[in-house]
């Protein structure tokens, strides 16, 4: 393409007409100025820091500062946007004479030179530009030397190369974010001290420049660790503060002492923070003044101290509050990056859930295209006669002498023979089936007739077998369309409602950690719905595990009015660990199993499952597979496996048996069947929802009375329309849930009531263990039939109980748990 669609000029850019030629817009005027007041800054700010960096040394000595940001800004905004680094060469001019802007100048086009030489074809990598900088660096200090040289001019050399390398790479870090080539929303704890390392670097470059003997360098880094301090807090200032003073104690512009002075002061800035740029300069001036006074006695210093101070707090009291706000939002950990990074999510949030919106509508008119086939069943019969008749007219009335009176001129007649002979034919199948009298009568060619249409007929019905199960499967795919839409839907929600009241809880749950005197980096609400409440907090890892379980969590229980539990902790032994709560279920469900493979084999064709669902559900299910061994292991594995994911992607049980059911029709042509017993206990009221297809059934056992749950329907993966018997039961803490296979339930072959028979033994358990529960009933069902184990046999057992939290709910006064606000809201309505 020979132009590229947005040129860099203010006020011009392109647009494609019709996708054939470039038409020049222009940008309105307001958008001009500020575009064009926001170019200009950065290329002065960046000429500024190309002519002090020129100036800046160390032990005026080394000069390592001007070819690294050079290569840096070199590469960043490329050759012809980089002139303002050559301005290094007018800085070394007036710090170091002709000498210092020679040997930079001849660094600069050397390094210039060498690039283009090694990189003329492609772009190079930017982990060699450091390293090219820096031999630039060393062969240009020995050559400034002479052609002898001693052993500290090759150390000298060798410590400037080395520098232009680590400058580079710190360089890379932050010019791309001066330059705007990041497009970053923050920066990251490593960019900010690189950056900080720049402006020091900068900053070394006012050394001995004075006004009326207070240094213009001295002023210049009280205001950066001032400004920094005030806009990033406590450790951004502290920071800040030792990266630039060290930088000054190497050109000599500060003394050990002075570094102490500043940092502390720069402390003490961002403590304040919080009280305004009033008395944030105030303190800072105060605490430099008092510190430097107590270092030395010497009045004249503490005045020129105490005047860079000065100047240093007016500049802070007149800067823009939006440079401050700008340099908050990029600082990690400050209030106001906090709630951009909030506002970002959530605006991510609210795009997602548009689009995900579109999806569940995509879907649906996915679902409705399946369904509406347009096919009329009568119709369809109607199609398959005429094409059975027209098929038989044209092989064997074509050459027939008949043929005009018959198709012509009795054409209704004949159509109404064929059809009648072909009912007959269906009717009575076989080859002693005759024509109809009526086609006897009038067709001439009877025998070859009859063999067509006995062929046609076979072919039709087979046809319309596949149309059938063709139409069958259309009515599955729309019905599995129409679940995924609507778990899509769902989802978008669910992310919706809580984006809405998510921030302020964030807000009030900072704040009531605040007032035990816990402080954590970050509190992101995920979802705050009764029973799925998940908050992920980040925090300090020393002490993150005892803190989260034992405050964090029943704080949490406080304010949102709901148990809340650890549900998992992620995170190393140093920096930042991420705790993730959620509800605490009202009911906890142990499980445990037995089983045995027919005639003690090692393949089992029965499967079984256990699992949480993660939606505030349990499922445990037992699936028989056809027959034993590997085949039968498959299919059940296959049934339970499928039926697991489904729901807990948030499919409807009904739909999620009938996908089970189709695909078991599907994946094979020989005979594929399975049966399921399945129980979805509600983790919040132990409700549970029974789906038994085709299987034993299961009982229930409170204290001496056991219950049956019963259900009829043949397995799954016979009859594509299955019917899901649904049966609903209130459990109790306490309560024991037992599953069988049907090889358990059908061991006591002898015993004229099977299900009595089980009942008898499930009532005379005198544990309440459930692996002990499953043992003995597996025991007795072996024992029943001689030892003779005739099917596979699995028994899975399931006790509910109340859940237990470990630590009591903390309350914060003044802090109204969610629910209690919610209820409070629906009695005042």
């Amino acid at each position: 393409m020979g132009r590229q669609a947005t040129q860099h000029a203010v006020g011009d850019a392109w647009t494609m007409q019709g996708g054939r030629r470039w038409t020049r817009l222009r940008l309105p005027d307001k958008v001009q100025r500020t575009v064009a007041q926001h170019l200009w800054l950065r290329v002065g700010l960046l000429s500024v820091f190309g002519f002090l960096l020129g100036r800046a040394n160390i032990e005026h000595a080394v000069t390592p500062f001007a070819l690294a940001y050079f290569a840096v800004l070199r590469e960043v905004v490329g050759l012809r946007k980089s002139w303002p680094a050559w301005l290094a060469i007018a800085g070394a001019l007036t710090a170091g004479g002709w000498h210092g802007a020679g040997v930079i100048g001849v660094e600069v086009v050397l390094y210039a030179a060498l690039r283009q030489a090694l990189f003329r074809r492609r772009t190079p990598d930017l982990h060699w530009v450091p390293f090219i900088a820096g031999a630039v660096g060393l062969a240009v200090r020995l050559l400034a030397v002479g052609t002898v040289w001693t052993r500290y001019d090759v150390l000298l050399a060798a410590a400037e190369g080395a520098l232009v390398v680590i400058l580079s790479l710190i360089f890379l870090q932050c010019l791309p974010l001066l330059a705007g080539r990041s497009g970053l929303y923050t920066m990251r704890q490593e960019q900010l001290v690189s950056f900080t390392i720049l402006l020091g670097s900068v900053l070394s470059g006012l050394s001995g420049l004075a006004v009326n003997g207070v240094s213009i360098g001295q002023a210049a880094m009280d205001y950066i660790v001032l400004l920094i301090a005030f806009a990033g807090g406590v450790g951004a200032g502290t920071a800040a503060a030792v990266v630039i003073g060290v930088l000054a104690l190497l050109s000599h512009a500060e003394g050990l002492a002075g570094v102490a002075i500043l940092a502390f002061a720069g402390l003490m800035a961002g403590v304040m923070r919080q009280a305004g740029r009033w008395l944030t300069g105030l303190v800072f001036l105060l605490a430099l003044g008092v510190l430097t006074l107590s270092v030395s006695q010497d009045w004249g210093s503490l005045f020129y101290a105490l005047a860079a101070a000065g100047m240093a707090t007016a500049l802070l009291w007149v800067t823009p509050s939006s440079l401050r706000h700008q340099i908050a939002l990029l600082v990690p950990g400050t209030a106001e990056h906090r709630r951009s990074e909030q506002d970002r999510v959530r605006r991510i949030q609210q795009l997602l859930t548009g689009k995900m919106e579109q999806m569940s509508q995509v879907f649906d008119e996915l679902a409705a295209t399946f369904a509406d086939t347009g096919d009329n069943p009568l119709h369809t019969s109607q199609q398959l006669l005429d094409q059975m008749i027209g098929s038989a007219a044209r092989s064997v009335c074509a050459g027939c002498a008949r043929r005009k009176r018959c198709w012509e001129q009795e054409g209704i007649a004949t159509y109404n023979a064929m059809t009648n002979t072909l009912a007959k034919l269906e009717a009575r199948p076989g080859p002693g089936t005759g024509a109809s009298p009526d086609l006897r009568e009038r067709c001439i060619r009877l025998d070859p007739l009859m063999a067509v249409l006995r062929r046609n007929l076979e072919i039709t019905q087979r046809d319309a077998k596949w149309l059938e199960k063709m139409h069958e499967q259309k009515t599955l795919v729309a019905a599995q369309l129409s679940g995924v839409a609507h778990v899509i839907r769902g989802i978008a929600a669910e992310i919706e409602r809580d984006r809405r009241h998510s921030l302020e809880w964030e807000e009030r749950i900072m704040a009531a950690m605040e007032q035990l005197g816990l402080y954590v980096d970050h509190v992101h609400i995920v979802s705050l719905d009764p029973g799925k409440v998940e908050i992920e907090v980040v925090q300090p890892a020393a002490g993150a595990a005892e803190a989260s379980e034992r405050v964090i969590a029943p704080l949490l229980s406080g304010v949102i009015g709901e148990h809340i539990r650890v549900s998992r902790l992620n995170g190393g032994d140093s920096g930042p660990c991420t705790t993730v709560f959620t509800s605490a279920h009202e009911f906890d469900v142990d499980t445990a199993v037995a089983s045995v493979a027919r005639g003690g084999r090692m393949v089992s064709g029965d499967s079984h499952t256990a699992v949480d669902l993660g939606n505030g559900r349990f499922a445990i299910a037992v699936s028989d597979g056809m027959g034993n061994g590997e085949q039968a292991r498959r299919q059940s594995k296959a049934a339970i496996e499928l039926l697991k994911k489904l729901l807990a992607a948030g499919f409807d049980e009904q739909l999620a048996v009938r996908t089970v059911n189709s695909t078991l029709l599907l994946r094979s042509r020989e005979e594929s069947f399975t049966t399921l017993d399945l129980a979805l206990i509600d983790l919040y009221t132990a409700r549970t929802e029974f789906l038994k297809i085709g299987s034993a059934p299961s009982f229930i056992k409170r204290g001496k009375t056991v219950r049956t749950i019963a259900g009829a329907g043949v397995p799954i993966g016979i009859l594509q329309d299955i019917e899901v018997q649904t049966i609903e039961e209130s459990l109790r803490d306490g309560d024991l849930l037992i599953l069988v296979s049907d090889g358990v339930y059908d061991a006591a072959m002898h015993v004229y009531d099977r299900e009595e028979w089980l009942r008898s033994q499930i009532e005379q358990l005198e544990t309440e263990d459930p692996q002990g529960i499953a043992d003995t009933l597996l025991e007795a069902a072996v024992r029943v039939g001689d030892g003779q184990i005739q099917d596979d046999m699995t028994v899975l057992v399931a006790r509910i109980r109340r859940h237990q939290p470990e630590w009591a709910v903390i309350s914060v006064p003044g802090v109204v748990g969610l629910r209690r606000g919610e209820q409070a809201r629906r009695r005042g309505a």
